[in-house]
């Protein structure tokens, strides 16, 4: 028999339920156009100066595209750190070359890799918006599924990693791409649909890790599956089993040289111990949506307590393939929220595959409060419901829209400093958009960690650009030591010989957990006198984590107060 649900009825629908699905599809796609519209702009942020540390998809998409191994006593290791299917992908387009020294088109050239990155995230980011409309269709009236999806598509979280050029967005929407397949296999058990979902399964899985979990639905979809159907043999679990074999063994980079931990599982620097199975990850979990996310957190809270209140009705009252599809959907979303809620180190990326279900819930509190009121309050209530999230994704696009605190600094040395041969030194680890001299060059070039740097490395690749300027970073290994003493007198020695009339500073964390890092701006302070200062955040934040990577705390409320991303910065002339 046909399933009696909503989303399967089968014969001739009511006309008014046909609008109504048409009135939703356009409101999807409006949703979709808005997500986008977020998600696409902005992806040069913080290039080529201050990229994510841990883009290691750039990494082995060179790699790949060069066609060499990776050196791993070259600071290559991270080639092993995630499976390489977003690798190969990249690693079809030919590397970008400059055709002249002017320095912005060399500035663009160097950060395309991490742009053609992000645009690949982005655009598969962008799916988990449009697969939620429609997974929640199945379960939910027609606005609340509206509003999941306007809830995803809102995410601050989600759109943080849908602009990084990393893996875990995309893998949340392969997942549940997946899940929504397996719902499709369990209603129409096929060849077909087995090939389809253990696709969309073996994706997940060579994106991320914790693919693993795609391919529980599928699982439990061929459990599950109708009996009445013309369907696939038993057997045909071997599929989505062999696909998953298949990302395991053939998209994950292995290395014999790389470090093993005893009595812990480690894939790629990836080290999980039992230890830390320790149920701490709820907290932690539940810290962080509220912290970044406390509109949705809210609404799915709501959500949930609306749901439970009623479920046992509900369950009743439901169809046979009603309750087979929920318990598909559970078959994937409880042991991804159970594993991370017993992990000890869950982190906020980490979540991204619980927004589609968090959105679901936040979509059902919305809707049912609304049909409690009055057709004329109802806008109002709804635009209520949804303005914390709405607001969050906007002060996200103004904050990622303007100048960064590395490209304010720049803007101002090129205004105010006339002349390129005074001598400019700059914090470990800071790099700005700025053309170096040979000789400045040539002195990045002598040290290891400056020549890790993206920028750095395009121009002692490329050679003198014009503009040049007598700009070059702090060598790294000047700010480490076991002797305090000893290093800080090696600090000073160089600072003395180097004679810089600048120097750049950068005030952040490390100014509090590496005494080097301050005695070099104590050093600035004693030798010469602040001449500008530059800072994106109030200057309560200026020594926790920067708002623009992972793992900031108070996400929503420092986002709410930036003006713009990047550290703080300093810039002294020193007086000789």
């Amino acid at each position: 028999m046909p399933d009696a649900g909503r989303g399967s009825l089968r014969g001739r629908r009511p006309v008014c339920s046909r609008r109504v699905e048409r009135i939703g599809a356009w409101g999807c796609v409006l949703i979709v156009v808005a997500a986008a519209l977020l998600r696409f702009s902005g992806l040069d942020r913080l290039q080529p100066h201050q990229p994510e540390p841990d883009s290691f998809l750039v990494l082995q998409a060179e790699l790949l595209r060069e066609g060499r191994q990776p050196d791993i006593q070259q600071s290559e290791k991270g080639y092993y750190a995630y499976p390489l299917v977003l690798a190969h992908v990249l690693a079809l387009v030919p590397a970008a070359e400059a055709n002249s020294a002017n320095v912005a088109e060399h500035v663009a050239v160097a950060s395309s890799e991490y742009v053609r990155a992000r645009w690949l995230v982005a655009a598969l980011a962008l799916l988990l918006v449009p697969v939620t409309w429609l997974l929640a269709r199945r379960f939910v009236d027609p606005l609340a599924a509206l509003l999941a999806a306007l809830l995803v598509a809102t995410s601050l979280l989600h759109l943080y990693f849908s602009q990084q050029a990393r893996h875990h967005a995309p893998q949340a929407s392969f997942a549940l791409v997946a899940l929504l397949a397996a719902l499709q296999l369990r209603s129409r058990p096929t060849w077909r649909g087995y090939f389809v979902a253990s696709a969309m399964a073996m994706l997940a899985l060579g994106t991320l890790h914790s693919g693993w979990f795609a391919l529980l639905p599928v699982l439990a979809a061929h459990s599950l599956r109708r009996r009445d159907a013309p369907r696939a043999p038993w057997w045909a679990l071997a599929v989505p089993i062999a696909a998953c074999a298949a990302a395991w063994f053939g998209f994950y980079p292995r290395s014999d040289a790389l470090t093993e931990h005893g009595g812990a599982y480690d894939e790629g620097g990836h080290t999980l111990y039992l230890r830390d199975l320790d149920f701490s990850g709820f907290a932690t979990s539940a810290r962080i949506l509220w912290e970044s996310e406390p509109g949705l957190t809210v609404l799915a809270a709501i959500g949930a307590l609306w749901i439970l209140g009623g479920a046992r009705a509900a369950w009743r009252a439901a169809s046979e393939d009603r309750r087979r599809d929920l318990l598909v959907v559970l078959a994937y979303a409880l042991p991804y929220a159970a594993a991370l809620a017993a992990y000890k180190e869950t982190c906020d990326r980490m979540l991204l595959p619980l927004v589609p279900f968090l959105a679901l819930l936040g979509g059902v509190a919305a809707s049912r409060a609304a049909a409690t009121v009055s057709s004329a309050l109802r806008p109002v209530l709804l635009a209520s419901a949804v303005a914390v999230p709405v607001f969050g994704a906007l002060r996200y696009a103004t904050v990622r829209g303007a100048p960064d605190t590395v490209e304010q600094c720049s803007a101002w040395i090129e205004s105010h400093v006339a002349d390129a041969r005074e001598r400019i030194l700059v914090s470990p680890g800071l790099t700005l958009p700025l053309a170096s001299d040979a000789e400045a060059l040539a002195n990045v070039g002598k040290d290891h960690a400056s020549r890790q740097r993206r920028w750095l490395r395009h121009q002692l690749d490329s050679g003198a650009l014009s503009g040049a300027r007598a700009l070059a970073p702090i060598p790294g290994k000047l700010l480490v030591g076991a002797d305090l003493a000893k290093a800080t007198a090696r600090l000073h020695a160089f600072l003395e010989e180097s004679k810089p009339a600048w120097l750049v500073v950068e005030v952040s964390k490390y100014l509090r957990v590496n005494p080097l890092a301050a005695e070099l701006q104590r050093w600035a302070q004693t030798h010469g006198s602040c001449a500008a200062t530059f800072q994106g955040e109030q200057e309560v934040w200026r020594f926790e984590p920067p708002i623009d990577y992972q793992d900031v705390p108070h996400l929503f409320l420092r986002l709410s107060r930036a003006t713009s991303f990047g550290p703080v910065i300093e810039i002294y002339r020193i007086e000789r």
